[in-house]
């Protein structure tokens, strides 16, 4: 049977219209995405547009903004995601992609983190095993200026103190009977303690520098806090470690508890009596003798 081209000839226009529509569906500019990824380590958002502006807020490698207005010069009015600031900052610092963030991983126990590269300087706060970080800068010597995750405060350290990969977990037990002695090049670690744990039993807690009831105060902590005990000086004093802060100082072992408690403990302080002086006895005055007379002898 033959087919009927004047059916084929109708159905010419309709197609003809089809391939016109999906061209330009496959052409139509696409709207530029709501979130952009900021791209410098670290930039500013400005109070109006131009570098002679005041900074209005601190921005890292990755932060999300949306863009609220944009002029010419390249410079875009942004409000960040997660902070909801709002400042002026310059379109090619921006990226419609995600821009991957540098994330670190302390591996020592303890790391300050100082307020220049070198040891000398400041600590501002102590890192522990298992923080992360953004670096942000580095310099010839090895050091690192670096974002902590859980406060963004900023600092050096050494770039040798982090990895990218998580740290290392410490080895398990040797079975019984199995060698001490491991293969070349494998390091056996002794299995890791589980950190202790306190709760302030006192209204308030003061951290002392030195496990002195006279030293400085570094911290002052509220009732219930959670703090890991790190030393022990006698029976007295405990070194410990506030988590949330990194906070370290010294507390009376009495002021603290194993659990939370119901409500603060109060101490009374015992007033000693003064000691009540002797009363001093005045000294009598020696007893005065009238001379006795002499009668004259009877010649």
């Amino acid at each position: 049977m033959m087919p009927d081209f004047g059916d084929l000839r109708k159905l010419i226009p309709v197609i003809a219209l089809l391939v016109i529509c999906t061209s330009c569906a496959l052409f139509q500019p696409q709207a530029p995405p709501d979130i952009y990824y900021t791209i410098p380590s670290v930039t500013y958002l400005r109070e109006s547009p131009g570098y002679a502006s005041r900074n209005v807020a601190t921005v890292y490698r990755g932060e999300q903004v949306k863009i609220l207005n944009q002029i010419a010069g390249d410079w875009c009015e942004v409000q960040t995601v997660q902070e909801q600031q709002v400042g002026w900052i310059q379109r090619p610092l921006l990226s419609p992609v995600p821009v991957p963030a540098e994330k670190y991983t302390v591996q020592e126990q303890e790391v300050p983190l100082r307020e220049s590269p070198q040891k000398e300087a400041v600590s501002r706060q102590v890192l522990h095993r298992g923080d992360q970080v953004r670096k942000l800068d580095g310099n010839q010597q090895g050091w690192w200026r670096v974002l902590v995750e859980k406060d963004e405060s900023l600092g050096w350290l050494p770039g040798s103190a982090v990895s990218k990969a998580a740290p290392e977990q410490a080895a398990a037990p040797l079975a019984a009977g199995s060698s001490a002695s491991a293969a070349p090049g494998v390091n056996l670690a002794a299995p890791a303690t589980a950190p202790k744990y306190f709760y302030v039993a006192t209204a308030e807690l003061d951290l002392h520098q030195l496990p002195l009831a006279s030293s400085q105060v570094v911290k002052v902590l509220k009732f219930n806090n959670k703090v890991e005990r790190l030393a022990q000086s006698n029976l007295e004093w405990l070194k410990v470690r506030y988590p949330e802060t990194g906070a370290q100082g010294w507390a009376t072992i009495r002021s603290l508890a194993e659990s939370p408690s119901a409500a603060p403990k109060v101490f009374t302080t015992i007033k000693k009596r003064p000691l009540k002086r002797p009363r001093r006895v005045q000294p009598s005055e020696p007893e005065t003798t009238p001379p006795q007379e002499v009668e004259p002898e009877v010649m």
